[in-house]
């Protein structure tokens, strides 16, 4: 069975990346019009933010590509994760002066690092299951928002922009629309990519801020959506369902610096992502059950007091952080018909069909494929 291994596919392999987009890409792109509406989807900010967020994992190139356009590094932020416990993120403040005098800010925040997907899958730390928003994004962006106070104070008439992809998309989320609150939504650009759910109910409405997603990339479904999870702003779908729009994205893919393999072709991913979201779903019922009901290794049902067994938050743990599955398949049990299905699709569509879907490079080649004017929104 094909063992998961997100961290290792962005660590050891963005680096190159990320310093050939700083290379080649450097003189091309320009950064956000600050004086443009932030409640227009725009196209080529979008790329950006994606690139810049892309970049968190590889701070030098970031802070050269971004001083190159006149911004200074105002701190970086919680680099080293590995093995801590803390509900924060990784993350880079950048500040520059526009003639006008205007403050311009950019808060780019990084994805998951090493030991950080069990941080991912701690939905409610506290223990309280019936909080309205994920509590452990919602930390992080509270860490942010205290940590930067002081320097919040110094700015003149600030404009933001805010952007991350998966974990760091999740954040910037709750941040932008904390700081939408503050400062307005005509001074706050945000851009997410690949972006787990933030909060559940009835979300205020942020026009400004925009979650571009994949529908076969499995992050944007969790927390599951039938727990009462969504996000804050407007979600804009990849069009990857549309064959009419196929061979621009290749051709996209082809053009771009971070591309990780051949191609991945839509055919058979969506059904597959919504496939596993309706078993996990059928798992994992609410959030109390899915984090305290110990299901039985070595047969369906509840483990017994004395049997062996794991929760299904435990589960998904090991499933997305590339943990030890083989040991949960040496009986039937309520973990085999979602771990049947993922062998099963992995023989189809490729072993790692799923983090493919994931990967910045496949964002932003449905993106640069897509209607810039009519971007699909569900």
């Amino acid at each position: 069975m094909y063992s998961f291994d997100p961290v290792k596919n962005r660590r050891n392999r963005l680096a190159a990346a990320a310093l050939l987009v700083v290379l080649i890409l450097l003189p091309a792109w320009a950064l956000a019009d600050f004086s443009a509406s932030g409640t227009v989807y725009d196209p080529s900010l979008s790329q950006d933010a994606l690139s810049i967020s892309e970049m968190c994992y590889t701070p030098v190139m970031q802070q050269l590509y971004l001083s190159a356009r006149g911004y200074r590094r105002v701190g970086l932020y919680h680099q080293e994760r590995s093995g801590e416990r803390e509900h924060v993120v990784t993350y880079m403040v950048y500040g520059r002066t526009a003639p006008d005098g205007r403050s311009e800010v950019i808060i780019a925040i990084r994805g998951t690092g090493e030991g950080e997907w069990e941080l991912n899958l701690d939905l409610m730390p506290s223990g309280d299951f019936d909080l309205p928003y994920a509590e452990n994004f919602f930390l992080a962006a509270e860490d942010i928002l205290s940590a930067q106070e002081s320097y919040f104070e110094t700015l003149s008439s600030p404009a933001f922009l805010v952007c991350g992809h998966s974990r760091g998309a999740a954040v910037a989320n709750v941040l932008g629309a904390a700081l939408t609150d503050r400062f307005g939504q005509e001074n706050v650009f945000v851009y997410t990519f690949a972006t787990p759910a933030t909060v559940r109910g009835d979300a205020k409405d942020y026009p400004n801020i925009f979650n571009v997603l994949n529908p076969a990339d499995l992050i944007p479904y969790l927390p599951l959506p039938q727990w009462g999870f969504g996000r804050y702003g407007t979600d804009i779908l990849l069009p990857i369902g549309d064959e009419t729009l196929l061979e621009a994205a290749q051709a996209a893919y082809e053009k771009r610096i971070d591309k990780l393999s051949d191609f991945a072709m839509p055919d058979g991913r969506t059904d597959a992502a919504e496939t596993l979201i309706g078993l996990l779903s059928a798992l994992c019922p609410d959030v109390e059950t899915t984090y305290t009901l110990r299901h039985a290794l070595a047969h369906p049902g509840e483990a017994q007091e004395n049997e062996a067994g794991i929760t299904a938050g435990e589960f998904l743990f090991r499933l997305l952080s590339g943990g030890d599955t083989a040991s949960l398949e040496r009986a039937e049990n309520d973990f085999t018909p979602m771990l049947s299905y993922i062998r099963a699709a992995g023989e189809e569509l490729g072993g790692s069909w799923m983090w493919d879907m994931h990967m910045p490079g496949i964002y932003g080649a449905w993106m640069a494929a897509m209607d810039p004017e009519e971007p699909e929104i569900p």
